[in-house]
């Protein structure tokens, strides 16, 4: 996976094969499947692809189909489905070789004014400084030759409180950011959001049972994936991102997440998957 952020950009790098299709490349990784986040992001930046430039994206709602493979680069088909006067409209088929593996759907609208309140940021978690890595977290828990260690160092991710059970359900608070600065392009910033945004969400369904969600003895894959784009954000600076799971049941659970920056909420999430529990 991306040792920087340099080859965290690249990744987004999309190569045109046709008037609305888009062909990405594949990292080298230590995972049997390609990372969900990897492939969210690089949809997303083929549907920006295709939009004016003017428009930003606001939402988006995908299906993991398949799993991605690890050896061959991905072909994205875009179907222009609508450019209002304000709003655009895309529908993506994310294909390795002849198999469907994703698809998505994204709106992107025109920035404009409007009523304006955001919910608080948590307070009850610890500076970024005073958090522990989370490359640390899971070192101490699964030892120094966990080969997972070195698959997102491209990113600096730091747990904010410990993950726990509340009335709500499961509980996690991360902080992240790129460990480089970025450039100003809001389509990369908002591709790499939707990268990070998969990287723990899942996890958080299994805080509240006795069980490892890394472990063997766990088979667990992201089913869907909806994200909402609420303001600007900057990936090469703080966020905040806050992720309960209500539920979880006949071997999915479903989780949802808050990304806050500067005391803003500046995305949401909701992401439901498999967690099956396995001899």
């Amino acid at each position: 996976m991306p040792k920087d952020v340099d080859e965290l950009i690249a990744l987004f790098d999309l190569t045109q094969t046709g008037e609305s299709s888009f062909r990405g490349p594949h990292p080298q990784t230590y995972l049997q499947r390609l990372f969900g986040g990897q492939v969210l992001g690089q949809t997303l930046v083929a549907a920006a692809r295709t939009v004016a430039a003017d428009r930003q994206v606001h939402s988006l709602n995908a299906y993991f189909l398949r799993p991605g493979r690890n050896d061959a680069p991905l072909d994205f088909d875009v179907e222009l489905v609508r450019d209002g006067g304000t709003f655009s409209n895309r529908r993506v088929v994310t294909r390795q070789g002849d198999r469907e593996i994703f698809m998505m759907t994204a709106s992107f609208q025109q920035a404009e004014e409007g009523l304006d309140h955001s919910a608080a940021q948590p307070t009850d978690v610890a500076v970024p400084e005073a958090s522990p890595l989370l490359r640390e977290v899971l070192q101490r828990r699964f030892g120094a030759s966990f080969q997972l260690l070195s698959e997102w160092d491209a990113l600096d991710v730091r747990l904010a409180a410990r993950p726990d059970r509340t009335e709500f359900g499961g509980s996690m608070k991360a902080w992240v950011r790129t460990r480089q600065a970025m450039p100003d392009d809001p389509v990369l910033h908002a591709a790499v959001l939707a990268y990070l945004s998969d990287m723990t969400l899942l996890s958080v369904t299994t805080v509240p049972h006795e069980v490892e969600f890394l472990s063997p003895s766990m088979q667990a894959a992201s089913i869907d994936h909806v994200m909402w784009f609420h303001r600007p954000v900057r990936v090469d600076e703080w966020l905040l991102y806050d992720m309960i799971s209500p539920s979880a049941s006949h071997a999915r659970g479903f989780a949802t997440g808050r990304l806050f920056q500067d005391g803003k909420a500046v995305a949401s999430c909701a992401q439901e998957g498999l967690i099956r529990v396995i001899d």
